[in-house]
């Protein structure tokens, strides 16, 4: 689904990429590990498109990012959904709230089926019984798993 071949990136005289061959195959679950500094946000900036290789070449589905019209990069990332490594909850909105929040933002849904798509993902992440308390109310690991909810609620063909 996406390759990087030969991908370099340079930020001034330090190389944060050099030479990166990667494929990530549809259905596959890909990890990326490194110690602090080597890279690997850099490497995910790159694959949503807020960093432009300086060498090399990225491709979604065999098509060169490069090459694509913004309508086509447009449907390309609206296939990501991310879940950050601090969870990245608003504090002032309830685990519902949270995980609704994409649906509200990027879809036309009406009030019923956003309802129907969140509890579905609260139920399965465990959530049930926090569904209306704020995240300053929850321990790390539910925080966690509203953050995954929220990150999947949307049925992304991807996860980063």
């Amino acid at each position: 689904m996406i390759e990087f071949r030969d991908v370099t990136k340079r930020f001034n005289s330090r190389t944060v990429l050099y030479r990166v061959n990667l494929q990530i195959y549809e259905g596959h679950i890909t990890t990326i590990i490194g110690k602090s500094g080597t890279g690997k946000s850099v490497l995910i900036k790159h694959i949503i498109g807020l960093l432009s290789p300086d060498e090399g070449t990225i491709f979604f589905k065999g098509k060169p990012l490069q090459e694509m019209k913004k309508n086509e990069s447009d449907l390309f990332r609206s296939q990501f959904s991310y879940m950050f490594q601090n969870n990245a909850l608003f504090d002032s909105m309830t685990v519902f709230d949270n995980i609704a929040l994409p649906l509200r933002q990027t879809t036309h849904l009406r009030k019923k089926e956003i309802e129907s798509k969140v509890m579905k993902r609260i139920e399965q992440t465990e959530l049930t019984e926090a569904a209306f308390k704020y995240p300053s109310e929850l321990s790390g690991g539910m925080q966690k798993r509203v953050a995954l909810a929220r990150a999947l609620v949307t049925d992304p063909r991807i996860v980063l």
